[in-house]
């Protein structure tokens, strides 16, 4: 039975996208067209007719393969040879069936290329993945002028490519869009709670030095009347006396309280952070005492800790994150791992470079292993002084 929140709507919409949506009813209006023509043509044969079929129903499989969401093992370089069948697949229906408009699917072809190869490279090249198909349709079928028919879907495989360019663009600008609110959203929650720290201290260190001290003061006034009174009043100075030392140990454990209430909650931050991400991410987050972190340090190990999410996600297609941080000997560690593909020959980008130089602010370190489980984090750093 499917949970409320995972419904039969949700489960259909997470398996497949509009676009393949879109996509698989494109394939399947140009295959019924072709179905229909090819019908009333005396010359094929019933097994041509399903040779026709069986490379449309091959074409729309290799599209949802090559677009699905989930990773391979060597991702790019894997869809990069996805393509390459689809574009034999849509060669071999030129050349399998005499209508032109199957050049349809060149276009649905050509709206993947900026997703898994550079637009530099797919433009320049263009004209000539755009004729190939049409000479070899013109060489199989001898059929002449079909230069023209080339040229005008050549622009319409132009307009596709060009368009999921700018929309590849606009989403990217959207993860960063939405990557920088994450981040403000978290240092803004540790902002409030530094600033409530800072309130409560104030406060604490009030009641500490005034309070604290007039209720010191008047104890040991008490205490001095105690031993000049006569004995018929020394009982009631004893009992203000008593009821003075009283209060003086509630006010300085009610400043214990306040400065231990007043504590950055690092993990409050971190959960902040990583909140708009569990519906597409499996998350773990494990944290131990963070009582003894300054503000800077705090800071820096949420950033240190968002860039490796955005790398677990970005690089490693990661559909499962653990995080978690302990205090130990004097010293935090934070660790971040993920199970998302990972190659132990890895190269330190920018980001993961930019942890250790992070880490290396606070002397701490940060290291790093890549194995066939996922990638690993681990941040090390001593208390603050």
């Amino acid at each position: 039975m499917i949970k409320d929140d995972m419904t039969l709507g949700n489960l259909w919409r997470k398996l497949i996208s509009k676009e393949d949506v879109n996509a698989l009813l494109t394939v399947s209006l140009v295959m019924a067209a072709n179905i229909w023509m090819l019908l009333g043509h005396d010359s094929f044969t019933v097994a041509q007719l399903c040779l026709v079929i069986a490379l449309f129903v091959a074409f729309a499989v290799m599209f949802l393969v090559t677009t699905r969401d989930k990773s391979f093992k060597r991702d790019r370089l894997t869809r990069q040879y996805l393509l390459a069948v689809q574009y034999a697949i849509v060669l071999a229906l030129f050349a399998a069936s005499p209508l032109g408009f199957n050049a349809i699917l060149l276009v649905v072809w050509s709206a993947q290329l900026p997703y898994f190869l550079p637009l530099r490279w797919t433009l320049l090249s263009s004209p000539l993945w755009s004729a190939l198909p049409w000479f070899l349709y013109a060489l199989v079928w001898q059929t002449n002028g079909q230069w023209v028919s080339g040229l005008l879907f050549w622009t319409f495989n132009l307009f596709a490519l060009l368009m999921m360019e700018n929309r590849r663009k606009a989403e990217m600008q959207q993860q960063r869009a939405e990557q920088a609110t994450r981040e403000l959203q978290a240092l803004q929650n540790l902002m409030q709670q530094a600033s409530r720290k800072d309130e409560r201290t104030r406060i604490a260190r009030d009641i500490h030095d005034v309070v604290g001290h007039h209720l010191t003061a008047l104890s040991l006034h008490l205490q001095v009347a105690s031993h000049t009174v006569d004995a018929a009043h020394k009982p009631a100075i004893e009992q203000c006396l008593s009821i003075a030392r009283l209060l003086l140990a509630d006010v300085r454990e009610a400043v214990s309280d306040i400065r231990e209430l007043g504590e950055l909650d690092l993990c409050q931050a971190i959960d902040t952070l990583i909140e708009p991400l569990r519906h597409r991410v499996e998350f773990t987050l494990r944290c131990g005492d963070t009582s003894a972190l300054s503000l800077s340090q705090a800071q820096t190990v949420l950033r240190c800790v968002q860039e490796s999410v955005t790398n677990s996600l970005r690089h490693g297609h990661a559909t499962r994150i653990e995080i978690a941080i302990t205090h130990e000997a004097g010293q935090y560690v934070a660790e971040v791992s993920d199970n998302g593909r990972a190659t132990s020959e890895f190269v330190a980008g920018n980001g993961l470079t930019g942890i250790q130089e992070r880490m290396a602010m606070l002397n701490g370190e940060a290291t790093f292993n890549a194995s066939s489980s996922g990638f690993a984090t681990r941040l090390v750093f001593p208390e603050a002084l």
